[in-house]
Parts: C-alpha cells; sequence; structure tokens
C-alpha cells in the first residue's frame, strides 16, 4: 500500500470556530488525486466527541459501519464520513459527504455544492484520526488528517 503525499487521498477536519459549551464549526477537507473539496458544518462538542470516541471503538471490531456527521444537508453545510469495510480481508474505506452551507434562507436546492467520494484506507489510520478528532475538539484551526492508501 502507498500512502505518498503524492497520489494518495486525504481527509482533514479542523475546528475553525468555538462558541463553547454548545457549538462548534468544523471544515472538512478532502483531496485525491483528481478530485477535491470542502465544506463547513456545526456541532455540539459533546456529540462530535461522541461520534469521535465511536468511530474509534469501530475500528477495535469492524463489524457494521461507523458514521461522523456534522450539521445537514440543508443548506447550513453537511459533513459526513462513513466508514465500513469492504471484504473479509479487512479493507476499509471511507466515504466522504459534503455540501456547502451558507446560502441565504430562500436558496434553490441547486445552489448547494455537493461532493461525493471514497477511498480505501487501513484501520490503524482510522483509529489515529479518530483519536485525533476526539482530542483536537478544543484547538482551534489545528486538523485531524487522515491518510488514504492507493492499493
Amino acid at each position: 500500500m502507498d500512502t505518498s503525499d503524492t497520489y494518495s487521498p486525504s481527509l482533514s477536519v479542523a475546528v475553525v470556530y468555538s462558541d463553547p459549551p454548545d457549538l462548534i464549526e468544523l471544515e472538512t477537507r478532502v483531496a485525491t488525486r483528481q478530485w477535491g473539496g470542502s465544506a463547513r458544518a456545526y456541532d455540539s462538542p459533546d456529540s462530535f466527541r461522541r461520534q469521535a470516541l465511536t468511530l474509534e471503538s469501530w475500528c477495535r471490531h469492524l463489524k457494521g459501519e461507523a458514521v461522523v456527521e456534522a450539521g445537514a444537508d440543508t443548506g447550513i453545510g453537511w459533513s459526513r464520513l462513513r466508514f465500513y469495510r469492504t471484504d473479509n480481508a479487512g479493507h476499509v474505506v471511507c466515504h466522504v459527504t459534503l455540501a456547502t452551507g451558507g446560502l441565504p434562507s430562500n436558496y434553490r436546492r441547486t445552489e448547494v455544492w455537493r461532493l461525493s467520494l471514497e477511498f480505501q484506507t487501513e484501520a490503524g489510520l482510522v483509529e489515529q484520526f479518530a483519536r485525533s478528532l476526539r482530542l483536537k475538539i478544543n484547538s482551534l484551526n489545528v486538523p485531524a488528517v487522515l491518510k488514504g492508501v492507493i492499493g
């Protein structure tokens, strides 16, 4: 597996705004060799921390799927990271769905930009990412980064 910076996909999530104790704004960025995008979304620190803990736990068993989500696909901004195994050998992927936000209340549905892509990674890398998400939730502009692999 290759995780070189030149070709491997990467994902980063950083808290870019905080209004303790109820609100954080997260910026999610994803890049692959051909595609990339970013979106901002809101969540509560407690909810996001619980999701990171769930993802950490999921990495130890690799059963079903784990989802880390902030915001909603309603024009306010959305980030959805879905992790699951693709086979019995334990290959793991991250399916990223992003939607832009910050639109006026009378926006048209087609004004929201959406990106959906998937990349392969490894359970150990996902576990490090989940731990980083949990620990950096109180640090502004310090991203948690997940590297993908090219098989």
